[in-house]
């Protein structure tokens, strides 16, 4: 009985202590670490997927919308943002790290940290600090849906101000140019790095990929190793002539793609989560750093760094001893990124695609190109002139005549061609363009190029003259090497090459004023366009003390040139800030540089393109494989393309224009009209449609659905494919 009666007063002392407990709203929530809403009830912990834990309690709410909610631990500016769609969590920073991960102190600074960056000191040596390895001090402050704070690493007297804020679509990440301070002399800022781990996973702990905007697009899969020895990096862009000074030349080796486009993405399970990552301000200095599992860590992750100082090695003699040093004056630009989370049926890369085309579309970069031809275009770009040395002087060998290449398009028949002439200026295609419309007298007349132009204008087409208006040929005239050369930091002129011609980089001043007097006088003689070849791909800094400009402020003046005195014309290779100016797409990739850890080609840019832009694969009389890649075409929607000429190819052999190995009508003529008819009855009934899906059917067979609810079947096997009533044979292609 004594037994019973305490375990009663034990009772109800409990039942006493809950009541208090009770009477005080959200004291158990409290207590138990859960977050309390404004009436005191407990909300339910968020459970964070990634991890399998709940949303830590140093995790702070400070901003949600109608999809996502922004968690920050105010310490690491660490931050988490709940997907409400699916109740998944994307983590910018790893947690924890145990043992079995296996990263050092520097990595687990790194992995742990909002902010790191690499600093370089005196003697231009670089070391990495992270907020967990250093001291420094942190500053934090809640904004509208979001939060911003300022770090300032204490040892090296750098301080950089980030804002964080959620979107409709995600979250952005802000790093202003003006919270950039460097206070002591001794210190530079070199790389500064962003929430590097955000998504990251380990090994193939989960399935997934991460996707690179290497040439086309690129799949690098979750794996527990890869037979590649380093990381991947890529400055968006490509290389600063800038600082490098010169691209070596090289006819045998094919230059790498650039990296056109500042994207890149991961996906959670396919079909599951995904994001996108879109930088829309600094990727003139950004570069794209990939980190398979197996590569330095047991981790995939990938990020955006961003170049402020960069070490170079300074000549000091002619025999070539120097010293390596610190660029003068840091890099001036902000930083912009948008983190846009996708789930479900949008969970893959198309969906990135898709999503990365709303943003264009969103910007006013990405406008629809209208073309009232039922029939897919083709871009046929035809050899004008060349030139060849006899004794002491030039002589002139014409390709393709004016009339010759208007016979040629009579004897096509296709009404709506993308018509380029190349060499069309005085001696042809390796001399300097005039500042004003000078035909090559052997290949006819301005009227009869006008009159041809107006007619392909006419009949749904295109005619455009080739130029490179960046490019200074280094053994022409037509230019002031002492006045309309850029130069590098090592105070040298910046050499690159181009369709095998060597050649050096025009200054602003000197390309704005040749480009606006040769295409006024080209629309008004001729009343054709300039296809521009360089300029929407190259893009350099230039250190001459009178003309001193980076490559921020060289898009900006590429761009005001292009609208007032170009207009909406055809690119080659463009990067995206020549977007909102794109007519047309030319020498679309089919596929990526072939890195040893991708695993997947995929058509990126051609699903942000399609239904929108026209674009055109490279010439497919230089192609190893014809029947190959008409398939890649049919596949990634991409129409087609060749470089032609009248006379024989054999007549340039013996000048720079000898990479044109096969172009002559005769040879190509019937290649032509059959592979034209056959992609124009798969292509047509989906011009001018978006690409919604992309899916494998089975080994080596494709299918790509658009929005007016056609899908294009693709089968790369050597044996057919049967869907139904539909049967693919093998190396063709279908529509249903």
């Amino acid at each position: 009985m004594a037994k019973i009666r305490r375990k009663l007063q034990i009772f109800l002392i409990v039942c006493l202590f809950l009541g208090l407990i009770a009477g005080r709203p959200g004291a158990m929530a409290q207590a138990s670490g859960f977050p309390v809403n404004q009436v005191g009830q407990t909300e339910p912990p968020m459970p964070d997927q990634q991890t399998g834990q709940d949303i830590p309690a140093n995790y702070e709410l400070v901003g949600e919308n109608e999809l996502f909610q922004l968690h920050v631990d105010r310490t690491t500016l660490a931050f988490k943002v709940v997907d409400k769609r699916s109740g998944y969590v994307w983590n910018s920073n790893l947690d924890t790290v145990t043992p079995e991960d296996q990263l050092n102190k520097t990595w687990t600074a790194f992995a742990t940290s909002g902010i790191s960056l690499d600093y370089l000191d005196q003697k231009a040596a670089s070391k990495r600090v992270s907020l967990t390895n250093s001291n420094h001090t942190v500053d934090v402050q809640s904004i509208n849906q979001g939060f911003q704070a300022t770090v300032t690493f204490s040892d090296y007297s750098i301080s950089v101000g980030v804002i964080v804020t959620l979107e409709a679509n995600g979250v952005s990440v802000e790093v202003p140019n003006s919270s950039i301070k460097e206070d002591d002399p001794a210190y530079k800022l070199g790389v500064l790095y962003a929430y590097p781990f955000l998504g990251a996973t380990k090994e193939d702990s989960i399935s997934g990929y991460m996707f690179i905007p290497d040439g086309s697009g690129s799949l690098i899969r979750f794996s527990k190793s890869t037979k590649a020895q380093n990381m991947f990096y890529g400055k968006y862009y490509g290389p600063d002539f800038g600082m490098i000074t010169n691209l070596p030349f090289d006819r045998t080796i094919n230059r790498p793609n650039n990296l056109s486009i500042p994207v890149f993405g991961m996906v959670h399970e396919e079909k599951q989560n995904a994001f996108i990552s879109i930088v829309e301000s600094g990727a003139s200095y950004g570069e794209l750093q990939v980190h398979p599992a197996g590569v330095i860590t047991k981790f995939n992750f990938l990020y955006s760094a961003f170049v402020y100082n960069e070490s170079y090695f300074q000549a000091t003699n002619r025999s070539g001893d120097g010293v390596t040093t610190i660029q003068r004056k840091t890099n001036v630009f902000d930083v912009k990124i948008h983190y846009r989370f996708l789930t479900k049926q949008d969970a893959d890369y198309v969906g990135m695609a898709r999503s990365y085309q709303q943003y264009l579309k969103d910007m006013g970069i990405l406008n629809k190109v209208f073309d009232l031809n039922t029939n897919i275009g083709i871009k046929l770009e035809f050899l004008g002139g060349e030139k060849e040395r006899i004794l002491f002087w030039d002589r002139s060998i014409p390709m393709t005549t004016v009339s010759q290449m208007s016979d040629i398009l009579q004897d096509l028949k296709i009404k709506n061609p993308d018509v380029v002439y190349y060499g069309w200026q005085p001696l042809g295609a390796s001399t300097t363009p005039p500042t004003t419309m000078k035909l090559e007298g052997s290949l006819g007349t301005l009227d009869q190029l006008s009159a041809l132009a107006q007619k392909i204008t006419s009949d749904g087409g295109n005619f455009y003259l080739y130029l490179d208006p960046q490019a200074a040929l280094t053994d022409e005239g037509g230019y002031s090497p002492r006045n309309d050369l850029a130069m590098s930091i090592t105070n040298s002129d910046l050499v690159g090459f181009n369709r095998n011609k060597i050649n050096y980089y025009l200054n602003f001043a000197a390309l704005s004023r040749d480009l606006s007097s040769l295409s006024m006088d080209v629309v008004n003689k001729i009343k054709a366009g300039l296809a521009l070849d360089g300029i929407g791909l190259t893009l350099y800094s230039d250190f001459k003390n009178n003309h001193f400009m980076n490559r921020e402020e060289t898009i900006r003046l590429y761009q005001k040139l292009i609208t007032d005195d170009v207009g909406s014309t055809a690119f080659y290779t463009p990067n995206d800030y020549m977007f909102g100016n794109m007519k047309a797409y030319y020498d679309m990739p089919l596929t990526d540089n072939g890195y040893i850890y991708t695993s997947d080609v995929v058509p990126f840019l051609q699903i942000v393109f399609a239904g929108y832009i026209p674009f055109y694969g490279p010439a497919l009389n230089f192609t190893s494989d014809v029947q190959e890649d008409l398939l890649r075409q049919i596949d990634f929607d991409v129409y087609p393309s060749y470089f032609l000429s009248n006379a024989r190819t054999a007549n340039i052999l013996n000048t720079s224009s000898n990479w044109i190995y096969t172009s002559s009508y005769g040879q190509w003529e019937k290649e032509i009209k059959r592979s034209y008819l056959w992609m124009n009855n798969l292509l047509a009934p989906v011009k001018g449609q978006e690409i919604i899906a992309r899916q494998t059917l089975a080994p080596g067979v494709v299918a790509t659905t658009y929005s007016n609810g056609r899908q294009i079947i693709v089968n790369y096997s050597d044996q057919p494919f049967t869907a139904g009533n539909l049967v693919v044979n093998s190396r063709d292609a279908a529509i249903r």
